[in-house]
């Protein structure tokens, strides 16, 4: 099979370095009703590293540890298949893809699995962050069962993916002189250590990581049609968004099995798109395009769900007008081995000061948040693709030791499907599965009580 990639593409690595050495893949899930032929899903993956440049692509550093994206000589993506003899397989493949890290050396940074079982598959589609966000692996999921059930067709190949950099930000924020001259002196400081890390400190770095997180809790589940759509109807006139009314409920499933201590509970982590805020058009394109807002989050117990979402709601929105979400932009004030330095002082003895104060910073030194929750949102994906259907898609499902929770949340085919990841001793999970029932159950509901008196129509998607 022929290796597919563009030749002599190169592009520089921004702010997504600091995500390079961390031990976050990224999955996604289509279940998939019907048999895929292993032979020509593997082709078709191998064709679509045409359509999308980050595909294909290895990391290389200069001489001045600047991180490149490069596709020369890249080998083919990594593809295996697996039988599933019980429901519950694709939740260990998906544990198996987030412990395995990615050679980013020699690339590629995208993996493809297929867990095929009587009637059904799961399409598992597996990335680094530094090269794609939930989004982009759905919109992969859909150009993989586009050429499947066509595979003569001729790839639309895209233009390579728009960077985030201060050519590309409305409006960039400059950092004033005190903290560039602060960030001088960390640079220099850093500079003199002589550190530097490359694959095999990575590889040894995340076995570290997965030795202290054992096996993560798993679970996915999902709204019905008519659920997801009387949730959106009573959305629009309670004049809240979806995403607030997931996170109200979220929030009192927490407090009912978890309560509301250690303080972390009472901190939430929300992903944000960045793809329709550059200058530049996104579209379809495979990169990394997300950004986060961290606030103040609280179960509101005393007031009517509708009423605790509109003060969530309220809260989000706030905190959305006042977040600059290219706000990971100043990271390329930072010498980039000092953004690769943070887990090693955290995992690997990395006996830095500097590199430990960075961690704490990022507020990543210790569980920071109860949940971080990534809404992708209404996802344009077809379901019927000739004799197969798509019958949803999960994720993104990522775990994290900075969050006690993560869930994502998908909604294609009018169905909100969601995953929820959590640490395995830490939380339990006993404690996910009731989190996950209080949580479908409030949703549910709050869309079969009459409306609030307050009715205003078609509300802006956060």
């Amino acid at each position: 099979m022929t290796t597919a990639y563009r030749k002599g593409f190169r592009m520089q690595m921004h702010a997504e370095r600091a995500m390079l050495m961390l031990p976050l893949n990224v999955v996604m899930i289509g279940r998939i009703a019907g048999e895929i032929d292993p032979e020509k899903l593997e082709r078709a993956v191998t064709a679509l590293r045409k359509r999308h440049a980050l595909l294909a692509v290895r990391v290389t550093f200069d001489q001045n540890a600047i991180a490149w994206y490069e596709s020369d000589g890249v080998p083919q993506t990594p593809f295996k298949v697996v039988s599933a003899a019980d429901e519950d397989v694709w939740a260990r493949v998906v544990r198996e893809e987030w412990r395995k890290p990615f050679p980013i050396e020699t690339g590629p940074l995208v993996r493809v699995s297929l867990v095929k079982s009587a009637g059904h598959c799961d399409l598992v589609v597996t990335g680094h962050h530094v090269v794609c966000d939930g989004t982009s692996l759905a919109y992969l999921i859909k150009d993989i069962m586009a050429q499947l059930v066509d595979p003569e067709r001729e790839v639309d190949v895209l233009p390579p993916p728009p960077p985030i950099n201060l050519d590309t930000v409305p409006a960039p924020k400059k950092v004033n002189r005190i903290a560039q001259w602060m960030m001088g002196l960390i640079n220099q400081k850093w500079r003199k250590q002589n550190i530097s890390f490359g694959q095999t400190d990575m590889e040894r770095m995340h076995q570290t990581f997965w030795e202290n997180n054992r096996e993560p809790v798993v679970l996915r589940w999902e709204l019905s049609k008519e659920d997801t759509n009387a949730l959106v109807a009573q959305c629009r006139r309670e004049n809240v968004t979806v995403n607030s009314a997931l996170w109200t409920a979220f929030l009192a499933a927490q407090c009912d099995v978890q309560g509301e201590t250690p303080a972390f509970r009472r901190r939430a982590g929300l992903a944000v798109s960045t793809r329709d805020k550059l200058k530049v058009p996104v579209g379809s394109a495979f990169g990394f395009y997300a950004s986060s807002l961290n606030l103040a989050l609280r179960h509101h117990g005393s007031v009517s769900f509708w009423d605790a979402a509109r003060r969530v709601h309220g809260a989000i929105k706030q905190e959305l007008a006042r977040t600059d979400i290219f706000r990971m932009l100043v990271a390329e004030s930072l010498y980039p081995t000092l953004l690769d330095s943070m887990y090693f002082a955290k995992y690997d003895g990395l006996e830095s000061g500097i590199a430990k104060r960075m961690l704490k910073k990022m507020n990543w030194a210790s569980t920071s948040y109860g949940y971080s929750i990534t809404n992708v949102g209404r996802v344009d994906l077809p379901t019927e693709y000739g004799g197969l259907r798509l019958e949803a898609v999960y994720g993104p499902v990522v775990y994290s030791d900075v969050n006690e929770k993560v869930v994502g949340v998908t909604t294609v085919g009018g169905r909100l499907t969601f995953v929820l990841t959590c640490n395995r001793d830490t939380v339990g999970e006993n404690a996910a599965k009731s989190i996950r029932d209080l949580t479908t159950s409030r949703l549910r509901d709050a869309t079969r009580k009459p409306p609030s008196p307050a009715a205003i129509p078609q509300i802006e998607e956060c």
